[in-house]
């Protein structure tokens, strides 16, 4: 069984991606992988969109940000790396909110994209120029986020850039008590 995530933190993206880095933010948000070296952190900044009091932002695992796709606390990263390393890339950063600086998120890149949608139940309609697909009702397969035999437990949509997990992702994260996922067949 597989999940779309929902991010269930909506601290209005309290945090942009600086344009003083050296990659292109929305290569995270839309999960292209990096080949560049990334030495220094990746630097955030205050959006100035969001009142929630930095003590409460701290405490969310997951962070949708303007521009540079989603943060996540540590101990999310250190059950990522523990049981999924190879699906994804994660990066240090740096940000300051309301004053105060923080260095204990990181950027998670979403790289890898399977097709994960069973198009048969799937209501969609196909752009007849470009091929890309646009969706009223997308249903996930049954069948493991697998690619060319390798076996993926969070990857995304190759049709609309989803992010979606496995079972064993979903029950880790929720053992965990990851708070700020949410999980929708």
């Amino acid at each position: 069984m597989n999940f779309f995530i929902l991010i269930k933190s909506k601290a209005n993206y309290p945090l942009q991606f600086s344009l003083s880095n050296s990659i292109n933010g929305s290569y995270i948000g839309i999960g292209k992988f990096i080949n560049e070296d990334i030495v220094s952190p990746l630097i955030y900044e205050d959006a100035e969109n969001s009142t929630i009091p930095y003590e409460n932002l701290i405490e969310l695992d997951v962070l949708e940000t303007v521009g540079g796709g989603l943060l996540i606390s540590e101990r999310f990263k250190d059950l990522i790396e523990e049981h999924f390393k190879s699906d994804v890339q994660i990066f240090n950063t740096t940000f300051v909110y309301k004053g105060v600086k923080n260095e204990n998120y990181f950027a998670l890149n979403i790289f890898n994209k399977v097709e994960c949608y069973d198009l048969d139940k799937s209501v969609y309609t196909k752009h007849p120029v470009d091929g890309s697909f646009k969706f009223i009702k997308s249903v996930l397969n049954k069948t493991p986020l697998e690619e060319y035999g390798y076996e993926y437990n969070i990857a995304r949509s190759i049709y609309d850039n989803k992010i979606v997990a496995s079972e064993l992702f979903k029950s880790l994260v929720e053992s965990n008590k990851i708070n700020s996922v949410g999980f929708k067949k």
